[in-house]
């Protein structure tokens, strides 16, 4: 008996260490907040592009964790020209201004304190707001890790196994070396020295005098999917259009993505295997004709392929390199710039990393001495 009553001491104490009501973070992990959804913490936004921000009282999550996390059954879309953000079930939805606060639901319901905020051009939403509207736990707690105290927010639907104490033991084992790594990685940019102002004090010429002009155009092999929303996004805001090529099998999967590119202008292409590519040529086309009624001679190859068909091939010379996306961001700009001849075909793909490093550079790449060439004109 005594020894049962001792053993739940120390559970209690194992759970009140592990898992304590918010306060400010202190430590390495000032600002730092952590996301949880059921039984699931999500390491992949422990990034200083989607990791969560605190505003107002508030949190606010990416909106990308709607598209991550299937079991919160939620979708959204934005409206750039309309100015609006919506979040949306089979049962509700709730409609934000993207430019100034205030939402409303359809049944005409007004939130005018609420609002969403954008970062790189990622949607952020008010959480805790959304998480109630649709009828979804949600709690707000420290995790106390040796290195200091990380707040996480956690969404539960029915479908969660795991009570809050439980869920913070494990989320704390998981996330402790992403965590370790993330406050590492941020100490040493801000440790690295600014650089100093050129001494020289002449005017420098206009950015179209110094670099010859150079024509851009982009395709995006959709093979991942996290990034998908924010490369529209980007495109959008550059009022640029790329081809979007996809294989025959994602079609069957991801025909929301073509009918939203198709939607927003983009051109659309087949992602083709090169010892089956009269076959994947066919089923990809039978497949477009079902979604948008229509067919495409657009085609990249998987691995080299053949030129020779009834298609048009997009051959690139650029293509996204680093392992992150602030890597990635800085080499797309200088091999851009170092295309030959002064003709940038940029192959992205749909990652997360590649899409927020294009959020990066396309307010760049929209202004001269860059243009930005549409894909019908893309030979």
């Amino acid at each position: 008996m005594k020894r049962r009553i001792a053993l739940g001491c120390l559970a209690a104490l194992l759970a009140a260490l592990l898992l304590t009501p918010w306060t400010a973070a202190a430590g390495p992990y000032e600002d730092v907040y952590l996301l949880g959804v059921n039984d699931t913490v999500m390491l992949n936004y422990i990034t200083a592009e989607l990791m969560p921000v605190r505003r107002d009282g508030s949190i606010y999550a990416p909106c990308t964790l709607l598209l991550d996390n299937k079991d919160l059954e939620l979708s959204y879309a934005v409206n750039r020209s309309g100015g609006t953000f919506t979040v949306f079930n089979r049962a509700r939805t709730i409609i934000f201004q993207l430019n100034r606060a205030g939402a409303v639901d359809k049944e005409g319901n007004s939130y005018p304190n609420q609002r969403v905020i954008s970062r790189d051009g990622v949607v952020f939403f008010p959480l805790r707001f959304v998480s109630e509207f649709f009828g979804l736990n949600y709690s707000f707690y420290n995790l106390v890790l040796p290195e200091g105290t990380v707040p996480i927010a956690r969404v539960c639907t029915p479908q969660a196994t795991l009570s809050d104490t439980q869920f913070g033991t494990s989320a704390a084992a998981m996330a402790a070396d992403p965590l370790r790594q993330y406050a590492e990685s941020r100490a040493e940019a801000e440790a690295s020295p600014s650089p100093e102002p050129s001494a020289s004090p002449e005017a420098t010429p206009p950015p179209d005098e110094q670099v010859a002009p150079v024509d851009v155009s982009f395709a995006v092999l959709c093979r991942d999917g996290a990034g998908f929303q924010s490369l529209l996004n980007s495109f959008a805001a550059a009022r640029c259009s790329a081809l979007f090529l996809f294989t025959p099998e994602d079609l069957l999967t991801r025909d929301g993505d073509v009918r939203s590119a198709a939607a927003a202008g983009h051109q659309i292409g087949l992602l083709l295997r090169a010892d089956a590519a009269q076959e994947d040529f066919r089923l990809g086309n039978q497949r477009l004709g079902h979604i948008l009624r229509g067919e495409t001679n657009q085609v990249a190859f998987l691995e080299g392929g053949s030129q020779e068909g009834n298609w048009r091939v997009w051959t690139g010379n650029v293509a996204p390199r680093g392992r992150g996306a602030d890597a990635q961001a800085a080499n797309l700009l200088t091999d851009i710039n170092a295309a030959a001849p002064r003709t940038a075909r940029v192959t992205l793909n749909d990652s997360w990393n590649t899409a927020l490093a294009l959020s990066r550079d396309i307010r760049t790449l929209a202004q001269r001495p860059y243009t930005l060439i549409t894909t019908t004109e893309v030979g």
